[in-house]
């Protein structure tokens, strides 16, 4: 892909509509692009965050520790963020993540995002949508597991 390419790519993304065409590009610029098939392990239980992991194609599963296969884990789509929870609290992560279609994805350094939520207050707040969307998926997630076990 082009740099203009990635450019508008992480612009239809709902994390980044809100920033201005020169940090897009700079995030274009200084993220890593990474590809993983499917089935990869992408990020291994206990491994601290490099950044975070913005998935651009493709689909990937968090699996609880002890799983063994695909199916059982929490979902992450197109357009999902991956790392800014252990990143932000200081903590490793708590399972694998593993593609579960072909998958391409952007790493963008710790740094760069922690000056992104500093300086762009709308940045900030799309994190923070982001991070509520999720934590009512898990709430969600969780209490449909309790009911049927």
């Amino acid at each position: 892909m082009t740099l203009e390419t990635d450019i508008s790519c992480l612009g239809q993304l709902p994390l980044f509509r809100s920033l201005p065409g020169p940090r897009l590009k700079l995030v274009a610029l200084m993220g890593e692009r990474l590809k993983f098939a499917p089935g990869a392990t992408i990020i291994t239980r206990g491994e601290e965050p490099e950044g975070v992991l913005l998935i651009l194609r493709g689909d990937v599963e968090m699996l609880r520790p002890d799983a063994e296969e695909e199916g059982g884990g929490f979902a992450f789509q197109s357009g999902s963020i991956i790392g800014d929870v252990p990143l932000l609290s200081g903590q490793t992560y708590l399972g694998d993540i593993r593609a579960t279609s072909q998958v391409e994805a952007l790493l963008l350094p710790k740094d760069l995002f922690l000056e992104l939520l500093q300086t762009v207050p709308d940045f900030g707040m799309a994190i923070a949508r982001d991070l509520a969307a999720r934590l009512y998926r898990l709430a969600g997630h969780v209490l449909e597991n309790e009911k049927v076990h």
